[in-house]
């Protein structure tokens, strides 16, 4: 399994960006096209941290996730399971695809533990269209990428709340979700 519908809506109230923490694409000198990562504070993180027992809470991280590109199939850098809490969608596709492990592997200058690959070298799997208000369970050690619902690079600002779990498993997370009774 890919990823994980929770089963119910979240709202993120008075996000407030703070610093950026780090973007994958490409700088133009008149706009950053890709993906970028803020720290945030959210005036209900408690209510998105309770998806987590509380025991695991000090494993967890808050972040402000927002792109505005096509974002080709990839695996994320030090971090293997994240609950995104969507704000703003555009309708983009998120699209899994089988590991191979005989694909081209790249990596971009920032990237540590993750990788671009090609998408001929991969066999798509399964892939969903969230809603603002949608969170999702996901494994981003598995290759997945971020497609506009038209053939284009560009799209409007996309944006989501991401829960990062450190050191845990899609599985054990799963668990967890099930422990509170959100999935």
């Amino acid at each position: 399994m890919f990823h994980q519908k929770l089963n119910q809506q979240f709202t993120a109230d008075n996000i407030i960006k703070k610093d950026l923490m780090i973007e994958y694409g490409l700088k133009l000198p008149f706009k950053f096209f890709g993906i970028w990562y803020s720290y945030v504070d959210v005036e209900n993180n408690q209510q998105l941290m309770n998806v987590i027992p509380e025991r695991y809470r000090n494993n967890c991280l808050l972040y402000l996730l927002e792109s505005n590109f096509r974002i080709p199939p990839h695996t994320d850098s030090e971090v293997s399971t994240i609950i995104n809490f969507y704000v703003k969608t555009d309708g983009c596709i998120t699209q899994f695809y089988y590991p191979n492990d005989s694909a081209e592997r790249k990596q971009i200058k920032n990237q540590t533990t993750g990788h671009i690959l090609n998408e001929k070298d991969l066999i798509k799997s399964t892939s969903f269209i969230a809603q603002p208000g949608d969170a999702y369970l996901l494994d981003v050690s598995k290759p997945h990428a971020v497609l506009p619902p038209r053939p284009r690079l560009f799209y409007k600002n996309r944006m989501a709340v991401t829960l990062q779990i450190r050191d845990k498993s899609f599985d054990e997370v799963l668990e967890m979700l099930n422990e509170t009774g959100f999935v």
